[in-house]
C-alpha cells in the first residue's frame, strides 16, 4: 500500500485527462524509484460533467464575428463552471453534487490504495481551488443542507469512523492552491463575512500555501482577504517577483494562469514537503509495498 496520498484538481478550461503529468514526473525523478512508489497519484475531474455544455455553447458563439477567441473561451469555462454549480447549489443531484462526488470518488479509491490514516496532499489550480474548498467547506460543518454531506454524509459511512474522517480530509497534511481566484467570488461581501476553510481546528491540522504569479488576472494573494484567510493561509507565494522586470514581465496575460504545474517554486517546496513527510512515515511502510496505480501510468 502507498504511505501518502496526492490528488490533483485542474482549473478553468477544457481538462486534459493527463494535465498532472509532467507535475508527477518531476516528483518521480527527485524523489527518485524507492520513495516515488511509496506515492499514490491521482486526479480529481470536478468539472467532466460541464464541459459538454460548454463547448456546445462556444462552438455556436462562434458563427459570430468575435475576437480574442482563445481568452473568450478561457474565461466562458471558467466562469460558467463555478455559476452552473452555484445555480444547483441546494439540488440533489445538481452540478455542484456532482462536482463534489467526483472529489468523494476520487478520495475512496485514494482510501484504498492507501490507508485511511495516510497524509494526504492537494494541488488545486484556478477554479479547482474553489471547488476543493467548497467540499472542505462543507465537510467541515457539522451539518449542511446541500452537497454530498447534506443529512450526515453518504449512507454506508459510519460518521465519525477512519474512513468518514479520510473522506472528509481530516488527514490533510498540505494544500497547494495554484492561481486562486477565490477574491473573485466573495469580494463583494463585508470583510469578516469572507470566512476560509479551517486549516487547524475541527481536527485538520495541514498547511495551506498559496501560490500566485503577479501577471495573471486569475490568481491572487490569500491572505490579504480577511481574518480568517489570514489565520488560515501559511503563506501567499509570488511564482515571480514584481522586482523581476526580465522580458517575461509583459504584464497581464493567459499564459501566467496556466504555467502553475511547471512552476520551478511550486516543485522545489513539493518535493521539500514531501520528503519530510515520507521522512515522517518511513516506519508504517509494508515490507512488500504494491506498486501504485500511477507509478505505473507516468
Amino acid at each position: 500500500m502507498a504511505d501518502i496520498v496526492i490528488l490533483a484538481a485542474p482549473g478553468m478550461g477544457a481538462v486534459d485527462e493527463r494535465f498532472a503529468d509532467p507535475l508527477f514526473a518531476v516528483l518521480r525523478e527527485g524523489l527518485g524509484e524507492d520513495d516515488w512508489s511509496r506515492l499514490h497519484c491521482d486526479t480529481i475531474l470536478c468539472q467532466g460533467h460541464l464541459q459538454t455544455n460548454i463547448e456546445r455553447v462556444f462552438e455556436g458563439m462562434q458563427k459570430r464575428d468575435m475576437d480574442f477567441l482563445r481568452a473568450r473561451k478561457f474565461m466562458l469555462y471558467g466562469l460558467a463552471e463555478s455559476a452552473a454549480q452555484m445555480n444547483e447549489l441546494q439540488q440533489r443531484g445538481g452540478n455542484y453534487e456532482k462536482t463534489q462526488q467526483s472529489i468523494y470518488s476520487t478520495l475512496e479509491k485514494a482510501a484504498a490504495a492507501a490507508s485511511e490514516t495516510a497524509p494526504v496532499i492537494l494541488l488545486s489550480h484556478s477554479v479547482g481551488c474553489i471547488n476543493l474548498s467548497n467540499y472542505l467547506w462543507d465537510a467541515q460543518r457539522p451539518s449542511v443542507n446541500h452537497g454530498i454531506w447534506r443529512d450526515g454524509g453518504p449512507r454506508g459511512v459510519h460518521k465519525g469512523s477512519a474512513r468518514d474522517l479520510f473522506l472528509r480530509l481530516k488527514s490533510l497534511s498540505h494544500w497547494y492552491t495554484l492561481g486562486a481566484g477565490n477574491p473573485l467570488w466573495c469580494a463583494g461581501m463585508p470583510r469578516e463575512q469572507i470566512q476560509a476553510v479551517t486549516s487547524d481546528t475541527r481536527g485538520y491540522n495541514f498547511r495551506w500555501k498559496n501560490f500566485y504569479h503577479p501577471d495573471d488576472l486569475f490568481g491572487w494573494p490569500l491572505k490579504p482577504l480577511s481574518p480568517s484567510y489570514n489565520q488560515s493561509v501559511y503563506r501567499d507565494y509570488e511564482t515571480r517577483p514584481l522586482t523581476d522586470w526580465s522580458a517575461s514581465n509583459w504584464g497581464p496575460q493567459l499564459v501566467s494562469h496556466h504555467g502553475y504545474w511547471s512552476d520551478a517554486l511550486v516543485q522545489r517546496q513539493l518535493l521539500e514537503d514531501l520528503r519530510e513527510l515520507l521522512n515522517r512515515n518511513r516506519g508504517r511502510r509494508p515490507a512488500t509495498p504494491a506498486r501504485n496505480r500511477a507509478a505505473a501510468a507516468v
